[in-house]
C-alpha cells in the first residue's frame, strides 16, 4: 500500500514534470533563469533557524533538508501547480471546516505558489489575510497570484512557520495546507500557531497523517527517507507533533478518501487526513479526541 503511494506520487510528479518542461523549453534555460544557485541561496537563508530547533541533527537531515529546498524551488518554477491541481477539493472541504468570517482575520500558513487563493470565500477581509512560504520561488508565484483575487502582494511573503513575526492573539482562523509534514519541527510550528491564534479561533490541518496506534512498516519506514527529500515526512503523526503539553485539541479529524480529483491524486486521499484544532480552554467541550477516523469519517 506504502509503495503504491510513493509510485503513484512519483510517476505523476515526473509526468507533470516532463509536459511542463516541454511548455516552458530548454531544460537548461529553467535551471539558469530560474533556479539558479544564487536563489536557491537567498531560499536557504530565509529558512535558516538556529540547530536546536531541528529534529534531526544529523547530516542526514541537514541533507535531506537542503534537497527539498531545491526541489521546491525547482517544482515552484516548473509544474507545482500543475502537480496540486487534484487537491483543490481537499481545499474546499478545508475552508469549509475553517468557517472562515467577514471580519476574520487569516493565516495560510506554508501557502506554497497561492492555490488556496481559488478557494478562499468571497466575504474574506483579503487585507488581513497573510500567506507565508519558506520557499521564496513560491512566494513568487503567490505574488503573481495574488492582485487577481483582490490581495494585497505584499501580504504574500518568505517567513518561518516555526518563528512567525506575529504578535500573539492576531489570527482568527490559520490553515496548513499541505505543508505541516515539510515543516522541521512541527510541534514548535503548533506552538506558534497557538500563539498567534485569537480566543476561540481555530486551526485547519491539511496533510498526509498517520493515525493514532496505527503500525508503521518498515517499508514506509524505508520509503520516508526518500519522501523527506522530495517533499515532506509521511510518517508523522497528529498526537505526537501537539505534544504532551499542547493546550490545543483535537476537534475533528476525517479522511479525503474518494474527496480528491485526478486518476492519479485519487488514488492519494486514503493518506490525506483533515484535522480541525482548537484551544482546550476555549472549548471544554467537547473532550478532544484522538487522531483516529470513526466509521463515519472514514
Amino acid at each position: 500500500m506504502y509503495v503504491k503511494f510513493i509510485i503513484l506520487s512519483f510517476i505523476f510528479s515526473c509526468s507533470v514534470f516532463s509536459a511542463e518542461l516541454a511548455k516552458k523549453g530548454d531544460l537548461l534555460e529553467i535551471s539558469t533563469k530560474e533556479i539558479s544557485l544564487s536563489n536557491v541561496h537567498a531560499m536557504e537563508q530565509d529558512i535558516q533557524q538556529e540547530e536546536d530547533i531541528y529534529q534531526d541533527r544529523g547530516c542526514f537531515g541537514c541533507w535531506s533538508r537542503c534537497f527539498q529546498n531545491c526541489c521546491y524551488q525547482m517544482l515552484a518554477a516548473t509544474c507545482w501547480d500543475s502537480i496540486m491541481g487534484g487537491f483543490n477539493p481537499g481545499r474546499i472541504k478545508a475552508m469549509t471546516l475553517l468557517d472562515i468570517q467577514p471580519m476574520d482575520k487569516v493565516l495560510l500558513v506554508g501557502e506554497g505558489s497561492g492555490l488556496d487563493f481559488n478557494v478562499l470565500p468571497d466575504t474574506i477581509n483579503k487585507n488581513e489575510l497573510k500567506a507565508l512560504d519558506f520557499s521564496s520561488e513560491m512566494v513568487r508565484q503567490a505574488k503573481q497570484k495574488a492582485p487577481r483575487f483582490g490581495i494585497p502582494e505584499e501580504n504574500c511573503f518568505v517567513g518561518d512557520a516555526q518563528k512567525l513575526p506575529f504578535t500573539e492573539e492576531r489570527f482568527d482562523k490559520i490553515f496548513f495546507p499541505l505543508s505541516l509534514g515539510s515543516i522541521p519541527d512541527p510541534t514548535l510550528a503548533l506552538e506558534e500557531a497557538e500563539r498567534v491564534l485569537a480566543p476561540r479561533g481555530r486551526i485547519v490541518i491539511f496533510e498526509k497523517l498517520v493515525d493514532d496506534h496505527a503500525e508503521i512498516s518498515c517499508s514506509r519506514y524505508v520509503l520516508n527517507w526518500f519522501t523527506r527529500c522530495i517533499f515532506a515526512d509521511i510518517n508523522r503523526n497528529l498526537t505526537h507533533m501537539m505534544g504532551h503539553h499542547s493546550s490545543l485539541k483535537i476537534m475533528q479529524y476525517e479522511s479525503l478518501e474518494n474527496h480528491l480529483s485526478g486518476c492519479l491524486v485519487s488514488q492519494l486521499g486514503p493518506y490525506y487526513r483533515l484535522a480541525v484544532l482548537v484551544r482546550a480552554s476555549d472549548y471544554p467541550d467537547p473532550p478532544t479526541r484522538e487522531a483516529v477516523l470513526r466509521g463515519d469519517e472514514k
